[in-house]
């Protein structure tokens, strides 16, 4: 057995408007924004060095939480605010720690779990959006049991174009400058199939 307690990153190199309020574990709801270190704003992180990248402003104690059960396995569906900024959505873990409400995140220990990036001619955003702004996916099946942080990131890549499978350190894994968030061509020749969301590849739990 497992608890889940959800961490929220909106990254942006330019405004970009929306949050996280709701996920579900094999279909059922904690409920509206239990089990999640909401943020004060629904407004983006932009300095991908600060420790607001973790899980947003605010964002590094969720004294006060209620963690959700969870098995290794399951399945995982995510709720964002409706988003018309192209990008992909990623998820982590970090864990097992001895208790999800206290842990910061902040440092080595993150591991990417899902991504979904541009598929079929559609960002994530997109596809999210036909399906009520929902993403699924599953927990890897040979997780240990104990508590994690699990990170829902979305990347708004509208302002790309402005510069400003291993464990990852967070912050420290995303530069502002690395080809997966700075995209001067975004708009003029990108050839978005080449895009991989930054964060490495997704783990493999042995």
């Amino acid at each position: 057995m497992m608890k889940l307690l959800v961490s929220i990153a909106l990254i942006a190199g330019a405004s970009a408007h929306q949050n996280f309020h709701q996920f579900w574990v094999n279909d059922v709801s904690p409920g509206y924004q239990v089990g999640i270190r909401m943020p004060p704003s629904n407004n983006p992180v932009t300095d991908v060095t600060s420790n607001d990248i973790v899980c947003n402003v605010g964002g590094t104690s969720g004294t006060g939480v209620e963690t959700v059960a969870a098995k290794a396995g399951d399945t995982i569906k995510v709720q964002w605010d409706s988003s018309t900024h192209p990008g992909p959505i990623t998820h982590m873990l970090y864990g097992p720690v001895d208790s999800a409400a206290s842990t910061s995140g902040v440092g080595a220990g993150w591991f990417k779990i899902d991504e979904q990036d541009y598929v079929d001619g559609k960002w994530a955003n997109e596809i999210m959006e036909a399906v009520n702004m929902t993403h699924t996916f599953k927990l890897p099946t040979k997780l240990k049991s104990g508590e994690y942080l699990l990170r829902s990131e979305m990347l708004a890549l509208h302002g790309s174009q402005t510069l400003g499978g291993a464990q990852i350190s967070l912050p420290g894994a995303y530069n502002e400058d690395d080809s997966d968030i700075y995209i001067p061509d975004f708009y003029y020749g990108f050839d978005p199939t080449t895009y991989k969301a930054p964060g490495g590849n997704v783990a493999t739990c042995a």
